[in-house]
């Protein structure tokens, strides 16, 4: 996992967020209890949501006050979060972003989960007399597991929202309690140990996880993500030319290829590495999009290579490359066609805006692409949908 900060590319190696598969669904207690902080003694009935629903759905604040849940967050998740946003106010996770905020005086943190357009405000706060009181009313008959809750609760942290995804009430524009209670879970940890809460999908659980290697590069250096196999200095120098051009690096960068390179009029699909395209100075759109891919990739920007099915009459696909523009959450896109600044915050919808309407597209496998100098084609399961 990379973290991009607005001023430095930090290279932090984490243990890999959902190293089992990302989850496709959230779920919660259908009979959440607001009284009793979202939990609940009867959990025969889910409420489960599909996290790509989240795409249609605005994010709405909850109020000054937030909504108090008792879903739990390890102490190491928000003594990584406080350390990695001291003195900065964001920074990018993959495709996502996590910043500090002020939510009515209370120190908070917004995460936007950009592939789903997933938003929450939210606050983690030592359990209040509230929560323990329903610790206390739960295991009142144990008084081993009471004493192990109390002590969880008091050494970790619980989540309160101040805001969330409208989309059980048909956007009504409130949050309300189940609401809220779907956007604690997506934060919340794994293992919720408080009978009658569910699990959560602990998107944050494995921030507190670092091991020791970290791995600064600071501004003006490269990020090695691989090794050039040739003509590396040159294209080191010529990275480093646009970057100390007067303007921005992605209008100079488009500029000066479409300067001096020489584009073919159809694609080939025949794949080259950003060496040889480099060095030939010619190629189809792939190759103007790989190359693209390479430069802003080792410039710190982050960046995805996708594949779009237009669904036209011919068949064809079109390559290109998207990219998160620097000190924003919003996207672009760079081709041999085109430089589209600051399109959309939404990652999803990005391909669909190629064409102007909904489409398929996957992203490649850039290692194995390069490997083998071919685009394979995914099976239908792996293809994704942009909505226009």
């Amino acid at each position: 996992m990379r973290i991009v900060y607005p001023i430095a590319v930090v290279a932090l190696i984490f243990i890999p967020l959902f190293s089992f598969g990302e989850p496709s669904r959230v779920s919660i207690y259908n009979n959440a209890d607001k009284e009793q902080f979202g939990q609940t003694y009867n959990r025969n009935s889910l409420l489960s949501i599909d996290l790509t629903e989240f795409i249609h759905s605005p994010s709405v604040d909850t109020g000054a006050e937030g909504i108090q849940t008792a879903v739990f967050v390890d102490a190491r998740v928000k003594n990584a979060l406080d350390n990695i946003l001291e003195n900065r106010d964001f920074i990018f996770i993959d495709d996502s972003v996590l910043s500090a905020v002020d939510s009515a005086g209370v120190p908070a943190y917004r995460f936007r989960w950009n592939e789903y357009g997933f938003e929450i405000v939210f606050s983690l706060e030592k359990a209040g007399a509230g929560i323990l009181k329903v610790i206390e009313r739960t295991y009142s008959r144990n008084a081993y597991l009471l004493g192990e809750l109390r002590r969880s609760y008091s050494d970790n942290y619980a989540v309160r929202v101040y805001r969330a995804e409208d989309l059980i009430e048909g956007a009504d524009g409130i949050i309300d309690f189940r609401e809220a209670m779907l956007a604690a879970t997506v934060i919340g940890d794994t293992f919720q140990p408080l009978l009658g809460i569910h699990d959560g999908l602990g998107v944050l659980d494995e921030i507190g996880l670092i091991t020791a290697r970290i791995d600064v590069i600071t501004e003006g250096s490269l990020v090695e993500y691989r090794p050039y196999e040739k003509a590396g200095p040159q294209l080191r120098s010529f990275i480093h030319s646009i970057a100390g051009m007067q303007g921005d690096f992605v209008d100079n960068l488009f500029s000066t290829v479409s300067d001096i390179f020489k584009k073919k009029s159809n694609d080939d699909h025949h794949i080259v590495l950003p060496e040889d395209f480099f060095l030939l100075k010619d190629g189809d759109n792939t190759d103007y999009s790989l190359f693209y891919y390479d430069i802003l990739k080792r410039a710190g920007y982050q960046v995805r290579f996708v594949v779009i099915d237009s669904a036209g009459a011919d068949g064809s696909l079109f390559s290109t490359v998207l990219f998160q523009e620097r000190g924003t959450e919003l996207w672009g896109r760079i081709d041999g066609q085109v430089l589209e600044r600051e399109k959309s915050d939404r990652l999803s919808r990005m391909p669909a805006l190629v064409f102007s309407g909904s489409v398929k597209y996957f992203e490649p496998d850039i290692e194995e692409l390069f490997k083998s100098s071919v685009i394979e084609l995914p099976p239908p399961s792996k293809w994704r949908t942009s909505l226009y």
